[in-house]
Order: C-alpha cells, then structure tokens, then sequence
C-alpha cells in the first residue's frame, strides 16, 4: 500500500461470519477491489440480551482482537483485514471515554495512515473516529432506532452528532431518506438494497427439472419483522397443494412465539442457513418468493435485497404491502392481507407450466442491472467523490 492510497475503515453492525451476507460485507468486498479496508465488526446497537455474553467473551480473550479468514466461513478478500473491537458492550455517558480510547487504540493503523483516511460506516456510535478521517460515509439500511433492544434515543443523539462530519448519508430506502435528512444530514443519496445477480441468474440457468411447488422466504426469521401469521396462514392454504420453506438463521426469541408452532403445525419446512450457492440453488428450484413482512414503523424502511435475489433465479415475489417494495406487472406483487397475499402465492404457483416459464423468464430481465458489481462501482466513485470535496 502507497502512502499516498487511501485506507478505508468500515464500522459495522454485524460480525464478519453472520449468517446471511449484508451491505456491509459486500461494501467490504467493493472497496478491497481498490484499497486497504479494515472493517471493524459490529460493536452492538441495542441492550445486550442473555445470548450475547458469549460474543462478549470471545472478544475479550487474548488473541480474539483480529480475524482473518481460516476462522470465519465467509472468505476475506484479498485486501481486506477483520477486526474484532474489544470494547464495553454498552453506548452511554458512562462507557464513551473509555471506548473512545479502546477503539482508537485498536484503528491506529488506520488513525496512523499517512494517506487520506476514509471511514464508512454503519453505526452511529463512530466514538470520535470522524475527527481523524479526511472523508466520513453513513450508510443506513435500516431505521435503527425502530429496532426492539435499542436505546432510542441515545442512538438518535448519536445520529445528529454525526451528521455535521459525515460528507455524504446513504439510504437504501425513500423512508430513511427522510429520516436522515431530519437528523441533520446535508447530502443524502437513496440506493436501494442489490443482490448478486449473476449468481442466482447462474443457478436458474443451469436449472434443468421442472421448478418445484414451493413458496420461499430467504433471510433472518425474526419475529419482530416476519409475519409468522401469514406465514402459517399461508402453509394452512398450500397444505396438499404446496409447501413453505423458509431459509435462514432463526433469530433469538422468534421460536417462543405462539404463532411459530402453528407455523410449523401447519408443515413449514425451515431450512436453516445455507452458504450463497446453496441458496442460489434452492431459489432456482422454487415456484415463487416470498417477502412477508409485518408493516411496522421499522419496516417502513426497509428495502428487501432477497427481493432481486429472487428474480434473478426466476421467481416471481409476492410481498407484503412494504413502501420500498413496488408492483412490476408480471414479476412482483404486493398485497395487503391475508387472503390476498395467499391466493396470490396459490395462483402463481398452480398456474399453467407454459406460463411459469415465461414469467421466470421476465423476472430474471427485471433483476438485471441490480447488482453488487455495478452498486460497487457506484460506492467506490462515492469515495473518490467524498475526497475531492
């Protein structure tokens, strides 16, 4: 690395190995195509809750302060460096000084680079890094202060501070768009959510047996955000006709909701997690996506990348009533209800074989161009751009 390169640090919300692949780890990949990256792993949003005391630990252990790939399944890219933050799990007056020195202390390769110094981050908890950054990024895919756990109004205060430094807010959706402009962002730029187009394009394409009768949902079942409801709803109209799958991690608390055992009642097959050629396989061999979202204050903003992962495979989507959702005739549908939503999925799924492939054919045409290799291109120019100011 030239002393004259920038060094980007990404400050994220999640670990590097989380199960379902994010902005942050594609970011990681699209800036590590030019520059050194160091991305620092989420150092918490919300309370801590019982299950977390074993992250907390790993962290605090010697020789837990840097991870590189033999560790974690998901590889680094070349370029890249994963950093654990040993810090105090807490965001308040009563930890700030203390973790504004722990995490400087664990960033002085980037605070020490002798180039410019470029922080992009996915938390509002930035503890001072802005200061020693010649261009700062706030990249927010979701309304964070509407998420169970958190500490609102810290995380709101958080964000009008780091308003003033931050040269450019990205948002993945018109709701938190607004949301930033109100928290005193100057220069805003809306990019919704991608996916890695070609990849599930390549599943569908090698795809040789008949699609199966299947609605899935792809992504984190939790069920502060997933209508575990509609979902049995959904499975109880399907049952002898179709079947519900759903794929990914399941979030803490999620099977302790009532409406998880009528879920699985119903004959819900849940997956688990699947590696993202797994998934691409799985997608390419269902009959429609599912997004069934509840309509919440947090889900206003957020813009679902499962959806182009789905078109991309052929899958027609049928997704609960969200804002950053829109009807396209032919390949994504959005109704609000009960009853609508699965007579939706039931005549997708039902309707005649010449049809499905032709509608497998427009959704893949509806996905193309919403990819990470042009939304990386788009975030490397954002830096490049930043730097200039």
């Amino acid at each position: 690395m030239s002393a004259s390169d920038p060094l980007v640090l990404v400050l994220g919300t999640a670990d590097w190995d989380a199960a379902v692949a994010t902005n942050q780890h594609r970011a990681v990949a699209a800036f590590a195509r030019r520059w050194p990256v160091v991305f620092a792993e989420g150092t918490g949003t919300r309370r801590l809750r019982p299950g977390d005391a074993r992250r907390v630990l790993r962290r605090s252990l010697p020789g837990a302060l840097r991870v590189t790939s033999p560790r974690a399944p998901r590889p680094v890219p070349a370029g890249a460096q994963v950093l654990s933050p040993r810090l105090v799990p807490h965001h308040g007056p009563s930890t700030r000084v203390l973790n504004d020195r722990l995490l400087h202390r664990q960033v002085r390769r980037w605070a020490e680079h002798p180039g410019p110094r470029v922080l992009w981050t996915y938390t509002p908890f930035a503890y001072g890094l802005p200061a020693l950054a010649d261009a700062t990024a706030y990249h927010l895919v979701d309304l964070l202060h509407e998420n169970p756990g958190v500490h609102r109004e810290r995380l709101l205060a958080a964000e009008r501070c780091l308003a003033p430094a931050a040269g450019l807010a990205v948002a993945t959706s018109a709701a938190i768009s607004a949301h930033l402009h109100q928290q005193g962002f100057e220069r805003v730029v809306r990019l919704p959510n991608v996916a890695d187009v070609g990849l599930f394009a390549a599943a569908a394409a090698r795809r040789t047996a008949p699609r199966e009768p299947v609605a899935v949902f792809a992504g984190t079942l939790a069920a502060h955000k997933v209508d575990l409801e509609l979902l049995a709803a959904l499975a109880r109209r399907l049952r002898g006709t179709a079947r519900v799958r759903l794929v990914g991690p399941v979030a803490p608390g999620t099977t302790a909701h009532p409406a998880w055992r009528a879920l699985l009642a119903e004959g819900a097959e849940v997956v688990g997690p699947l590696g993202p050629r797994e998934l691409a396989a799985e997608l390419a061999s269902a009959g429609v996506g599912l997004v069934p979202y509840r309509l919440t204050p947090l889900t206003e903003g957020i813009s679902p990348l499962k959806t182009y992962e789905y078109l991309a495979a052929g899958l027609p989507v049928v997704s609960t009533a969200l804002p950053a959702v829109p009807a396209l005739p032919g390949a994504v549908w959005t109704e609000d209800g009960t009853g609508p939503f699965t007579g939706r999925v039931l005549d997708l799924l039902t309707a005649p074989a010449a049809e499905r492939d032709e509608r497998a054919l427009r959704c893949g045409r509806a996905a193309a161009g919403h990819d990470w290799a042009s939304r990386g291109a788009e975030l490397r120019a954002a830096v490049e751009d930043l730097l200039a100011r």
